[in-house]
């Protein structure tokens, strides 16, 4: 292992499968894990446990192999598959920390393969927008949670926007309370209202071309006002947390 500040670099399977497992472990909102079809049973404990903690967990497995995997419904809020391992292995947790490095660092003992681990906001965003914006997109749909029931709190937007996406899939009528900040004047306000527009590509169907545009449009008594997560510019809101709820309760 060789370590920078806010680097380490493993070059041994054990060290690699540890730091994954504990970045999984310490992840408290969002997780996003790309890695071959027979690497994935080496994580599903930790990937169970998360789902326990309601943190979001999408996971990308790709080559085809025979070996067997772990059914996807307790340890995924969301998986696609690809058939062929073009995908590095990526790791993020909370857009925070993360992991990246040649995909054969986990499926062979031998062979100059790394990875390095990253505690870096920049480089985790980086990271999570390649994740999300390049190789989930070439992903085919296997495993999507149920919406389940409401009301349901996020810190992560990017849950919510799933869980709305899902429920509106559904035909299922929501309505959302979130406190946010404008990003005209950086006010902090909360707003209510029904949930009418989705923008995501995060699952099936995709209802937005820009796979980094994650937004709600809520019509509020004020009208309707497009909510975005964090960084958000071309939303009228950025939000900090938000709770839905199911309007026809």
């Amino acid at each position: 292992m060789m370590a920078q500040q806010g680097l380490e670099t493993y070059r041994t399977r054990p060290a690699v499968i540890d730091a994954v497992r504990s970045l999984i472990d310490g992840a408290d909102e969002s997780v996003t894990l790309a890695v071959p079809k027979s690497a994935l049973v080496t994580f599903a404990p930790q990937l169970r446990a998360a789902i326990e903690r309601d943190v979001l967990v999408l996971v990308l497995v790709h080559g085809e192999t025979s070996a067997s995997i772990p059914a996807y419904d307790d340890i995924a809020t969301a998986v696609r598959t690809i058939g062929h391992g073009i995908t590095p292995l990526l790791v993020t947790a909370d857009v925070k920390r993360g992991l990246t490095g040649h995909v054969r660092v986990l499926t062979q003992s031998d062979g100059d393969y790394r990875a390095t681990r990253f505690d870096n906001e920049n480089l985790a965003h980086d990271e999570f927008t390649m994740f999300l914006g390049t190789h989930w997109l070439m992903g085919t749909e296997r495993y999507v949670a149920s919406v389940g029931s409401f009301p349901q709190t996020f810190s992560a937007f990017e849950f919510a926007v799933l869980t709305a996406a899902l429920a509106l899939r559904d035909e299922i009528p929501i309505t959302a309370t979130a406190q946010v900040v404008s990003t005209a004047d950086r006010t902090e306000t909360t707003i209510s209202g029904r949930v009418v527009n989705v923008r995501q590509s995060l699952v099936y169907p995709a209802s937005s071309s820009n796979p980094a545009e994650r937004s709600l449009t809520v019509e509020t008594d004020d009208g309707r006002v497009t909510v975005g997560g964090s960084g958000a510019t071309k939303e009228r809101y950025e939000c900090r947390e938000i709770t839905l709820y199911r309007a026809d309760n």
